[in-house]
């Protein structure tokens, strides 16, 4: 029997935080994490609600749930892949702020987007030589290992062949978290099969291979029993993380369905 630790990423900075976190408990679901992209693209309501990041850290800290991991924000003021050093050197001063707070928690990964968009194919290769930079420096501020997310479009990351190269230049720290929606240009199984013991942690939802969607699993075109087991194949045991709109009754729903499918040799 195959089964995942159920979680969903809950936001900070969104009303009713604390009661979604007891209601995950009641639930049954058994880690969460953490979200703080609410307002990446205001930055000063970015910056007035990170005031709130210790109480907020507080109440993971009580909830009973498995601090699987923190999503940290994205856009310019995190772009740590951007070519011009200035908007970088932000980027990385941003981070190293926030970094030993949020380690005091133990968090189990710090899950970060490799870059902004649009990325033209004239500045990728700068780009990723700026990614790189960056995680060194990241990984020599924190031990918690950071995941970079596989993304869609011309983000960095949007195959799994372009997500090796990233993890396996950087010596220690670094994996990858899979989102199964945003994998555009190949199979999301295909993916996980190639990224393998890399997986640190994953976001959840489904999409039509034209966009990211984040659908719950079952409404779009990922094949859920081919996934499934490309996770079991190479050994993934982490957290089966929902990151969708879906009310959390009706995300333990999917994944008490999805499993019970997988498991029995069904069909979902």
């Amino acid at each position: 029997m195959y089964q995942l630790r159920l979680g969903t990423s809950l936001s900070l900075f969104r009303e009713g935080f604390a009661d979604k976190l007891k209601e995950a408990k009641a639930l049954g679901f058994d880690a969460m994490d953490l979200d703080l992209c609410a307002f990446w693209p205001q930055r000063d309501k970015e910056i007035e609600a990170m005031k709130g990041l210790v109480d907020g850290l507080e109440m993971v800290k009580s909830s009973g749930l498995f601090f699987n991991g923190v999503h940290i924000s994205f856009g310019n003021h995190w772009n740590f892949a951007h070519h011009d050093e200035a908007v970088r050197a932000e980027a990385l001063a941003n981070i190293r702020e926030i970094l030993p707070v949020i380690d005091a928690y133990h968090p189990n990964c710090y899950i970060i987007h490799g870059s902004f968009e649009p990325i033209s194919d004239d500045i990728r290769p700068t780009q990723l030589a700026a990614l790189h930079d960056s995680l060194v420096q990241m990984t020599a501020w924190t031990k918690t290992p950071i995941a970079v997310e596989s993304l869609p479009r011309t983000c960095l990351f949007n195959t799994a062949a372009e997500g090796i190269a990233i993890i396996d230049a950087i010596p220690a720290g670094v994996g990858a978290c899979v989102d199964v929606n945003h994998f555009l240009k190949e199979t999301s199984e295909s993916a996980v099969r190639a990224l393998g013991a890399r997986i640190l942690t994953t976001h959840i939802s489904d999409h039509d291979y034209a966009d990211e969607r984040h659908w719950l699993p079952g409404e779009g075109k990922i094949d859920w029993m081919a996934l499934l087991a490309a996770f079991e194949a190479v050994g993934y045991h982490g957290v089966f993380n929902y990151e969708t709109t879906a009310s959390l009754s009706e995300i333990k729903e999917n994944y008490d369905k999805l499993f019970t499918a997988y498991n029995n040799g069904g069909t979902f």
